[in-house]
């Protein structure tokens, strides 16, 4: 199997409702290691009034972690990003640069609410692509609005992509229905992005080796590639191009 990008993570230390202390950030990287991730974007929460570091701050700390990964594996890569969460503002704070976009491209991961009208996600999509921005849509199986046939392809059409939990198409008595729908997405081409949306190493720890069992055995290892490894590389193109290069028009 091919190595694996991680687009979406909570590691940075002491920022949010992830890791907690340093030692906690080595044991997730240790553990998506041994699951084949070799490159994790750092995405901490970015909200009004909550969680806030100066976007310098996060650079600073995500090379702290890199020194900690080049200890455990030479071959594990760290990268800087955040997930912002939707308010009425939050275009303003991304205009004056107090956000961090994904590993130095011209790509934000956003989050919503989970009953959030569909009309505001498509209005926050629209809004940051007219800022010539590409909007990546964190764990989308969280939105019931998106469960409405068109909706998907029309965020597509504006200018989203789409991005979807491991753990999400892992399956299990209690989640079958949910599985099925997320697993049908992601066979009917509609899922860009894949991320294990990792906390701490008692809530959200990594796990992803039934979710890429499944992808490879049923959807082929082209399209497992795709989400895993060559469209998340279109953003770390962008980072070392030197930043805010519009890379993400190739994602498939």
């Amino acid at each position: 199997m091919e190595p694996i990008i991680d687009v979406h993570s909570h590691i940075l230390p002491g920022i949010d409702d992830g890791a907690r202390r340093m030692w906690e950030t080595r044991e997730l990287i240790k553990q998506a290691y041994g699951q084949g991730i070799r490159t994790i974007i750092a995405t901490p929460h970015f909200h009004r009034g909550k969680h806030y570091i100066e976007p310098g701050g996060i650079l600073e700390l995500t090379q702290k972690v890199q020194r900690e990964a080049d200890k455990l594996f030479p071959d594990m890569n760290i990268y800087a990003g955040q997930e912002l969460i939707y308010f009425h503002g939050i275009f303003d704070e991304v205009a004056a640069g107090k956000t961090v976009p994904m590993a130095g491209s011209d790509c934000f991961l956003m989050e919503f609410q989970t009953d959030t009208a569909y009309e505001t996600i498509y209005q926050a999509v629209r809004q940051m692509s007219l800022m010539r921005y590409r909007p990546m849509l964190a764990h989308i199986e969280r939105y019931p609005c998106l469960r409405t046939p068109g909706r998907i392809e029309e965020l597509r059409k504006s200018g989203a992509y789409m991005q979807m939990n491991f753990s999400s198409l892992s399956g299990g008595i209690r989640y079958v229905r949910e599985t099925l729908w997320c697993r049908r997405m992601v066979q009917e081409g509609k899922i860009q992005f894949l991320g294990t949306d990792m906390h701490r190493v008692d809530f959200r720890p990594p796990k992803t080796g039934k979710a890429v069992e499944w992808i490879y055995r049923r959807c082929g290892e082209d399209e497992a590639v795709r989400m895993m490894m060559r469209n998340p590389m279109e953003i770390l193109i962008g980072d070392a191009r030197g930043g805010n290069v519009a890379v993400c028009g190739g994602w498939a």
